[in-house]
């Protein structure tokens, strides 16, 4: 009998061993890439719905007439040419307007100054009213859609995307781990949530819902940010050992076309260039997205047309012409497409939920929001295990209670602060862009410090809370304040992304609300526990 026993306990201790540290290793991992992968989810549901943010901060400031007739595009390039010194030894880029965005975008390569003759000039981003054809505004002034998508790929920072690459990789081995530490009650305990428990259980129960409810989305994320942001990495590789230094071959086989041709200093019209553009535009099943000249005003000269094909799922059809001749140089659509390349547009649609309308969007940004609250959910077992436990310094408890809720809390509100500067800050204000950056990181920065001062935590998660919804007010106010006549009729017009954005804001503010009153009933229910307790002592 002690024999068996003994056996039996021996058998079981490298199974219970091994499922402890690996839950060990998991909640370590959890805790230090949870800021960073805060940040890339939280960055990532805004990112979703880009387009609709976008259109709330510029199109009111400059409303276009959809019912007018457009100015001819040739017109609009070759003004636009006149007015800045364009470098014809690179390429010039025209972003077409769409259903959000109603500005064409002209992108120029300036000539570069005097004694850089090795470097690359300035590049002008014109937003261009399609009517008149006036640059109402430089693109990168309307910085808030942009700088918050590139908060999610590469946290706005150099090397930035080889750093979101890691987490990624962590992220997805915390998500394999999880799996295996929960293996067994994985299905039996799928929806448990035990209310009636203490705080841990319930905690707990909650990171392991949300974790299994989420899982093929969680790991479709972890998988194509391992795709895109370390892709540099097995492309060196390739470069290296495969191609032999070959990288031209290297995207040629990926399914990249180059065209780097010599200007052979011979003008032309290129009218036949807007011939070909206008003939695309009026395909029924291809939507062009934008049109890259090179060699512009030269016999050499050839244009890119890239867009989406309507008629399949993550088709993305690209065409080279050559101007002079109208000949079809290459193309990449349905019939002809690169493996890789086409592997990667999915990857790409299923990432960002472009494939099925907005209400797959709000169903990412619903999972992305409740993902948001699984790391923080994490960090908060993690701080009650470890305060329970000697080895572990007060210091390290510290650190991390103060970047989750400084980091985490204190992201959403320099969230609400950027949008409220966005909507405020005159159109022609000089570096708008950089003010609206320095908002955020201040906010952010402030909230951290707070975070390390404040020693009430739970009152000072419902001031950040209530500081949120209060900025999100004021957004809203200064909306209605400074566009009341333009944004009805913009709606009329069909830019619905307007109101989508009001209607985020307003119920966010409700749930911000909500929060703040859970909060300080269950504050007031601990104090009165405590001043009970203190009473019968």
């Amino acid at each position: 009998m002690n024999t068996q026993s003994m056996y039996a306990t021996t058998s079981k201790n490298p199974r219970s061993q091994w499922v402890k540290n690996l839950t060990e290793s998991h909640s370590w991992i959890g805790v230090i890439i949870s800021p960073l992968l805060f940040v890339i989810f939280w960055a990532g549901a805004v990112t979703l719905f880009y387009e609709e943010v976008k259109q709330w901060a510029v199109v009111p400031q400059f409303p276009v007439a959809i019912e007018q007739t457009e100015m001819p595009l040739q017109q609009i390039v070759e003004d636009k040419l006149a007015q800045h010194d364009f470098d014809y030894e690179e390429h010039l880029m025209v972003q077409m307007p769409s259903e959000h965005d109603p500005y064409y975008k002209v992108f120029l390569d300036l000539v570069s100054e005097e004694g850089m003759e090795d470097e690359h000039g300035e590049v002008v981003s014109l937003l261009i009213d399609p009517n008149t054809g006036a640059s109402v505004a430089n693109r990168d002034d309307f910085f808030l859609g942009d700088f918050i998508y590139r908060l999610h790929y590469d946290l706005n920072l150099p090397g930035g995307t080889y750093l979101i690459g890691i987490i990624s990789l962590f992220f997805f081995f915390a998500l394999v781990s999880g799996v295996f530490i929960h293996a067994k009650k994985l299905f039996k305990h799928f929806f448990l949530y035990r209310n009636d428990k203490n705080r841990r259980d319930q905690l707990l129960d909650l990171h392991n819902v949300v974790g299994v409810m989420t899982l093929p989305f969680t790991l479709m994320y972890a998988l194509s940010g391992l795709v895109f942001n370390l892709a540099i990495v097995y492309q060196i590789a390739f470069v290296v050992f495969i191609y032999q230094g070959d990288q031209d071959t290297l995207f040629k086989d990926a399914g990249f076309t180059l065209f780097d041709e010599p200007r052979i200093e011979q003008s032309i019209d290129m009218s036949n260039a807007y011939t070909i553009i206008e003939q695309a535009r009026q395909q029924p099943d291809f939507y062009l997205r934008n049109v890259i000249f090179y060699n512009y005003g030269d016999e050499s000269a050839i244009i890119q047309l890239r867009g989406n094909d309507l008629a399949h799922f993550s088709q993305k059809d690209e065409f080279f012409y050559r101007v002079n001749t109208g000949e079809l140089l290459n193309k990449t659509d349905i019939e002809n497409y690169n493996v890789f390349r086409k592997g990667r547009e999915i990857i790409a649609t299923l990432h960002f939920g472009d494939f099925a309308g907005v209400d797959v969007r709000i169903l990412y940004f619903i999972l992305s929001i409740a993902i948001c609250a699984m790391i923080v959910i994490g960090n908060m077992l993690w701080l009650d295990k470890r305060t329970l436990q000697q080895n572990v310094s007060p210091r390290s408890i510290s650190i991390v209670r103060g970047l989750t809720l400084g980091g985490c809390g204190g992201l959403i509100v320099a969230t609400t602060v950027a949008f409220f500067v966005e909507r405020v800050l005159p159109a022609s204000l000089q570096a708008r862009a950089d003010y609206l950056v320095y908002s955020f990181i201040a906010t952010l920065v402030i909230a951290m410090v707070l975070s390390y001062r404040i020693s009430n935590k739970r009152k000072y998660l419902s001031q950040m809370i209530l500081t949120s919804t209060l900025f999100l007010t004021a957004t809203l106010v200064a909306d209605w304040y400074l566009f009341a006549s333009e944004i009805p009729q913009l709606i009329q017009q069909g830019f619905y992304g307007i109101i989508g954005v009001e209607v985020a804001m307003l119920l966010l503010i409700i749930t911000g609300l909500l929060l703040v009153s859970r909060l300080n009933h269950s504050q007031k229910q601990q104090a009165n526990v405590e001043a009970t307790n203190l009473t019968i002592a």
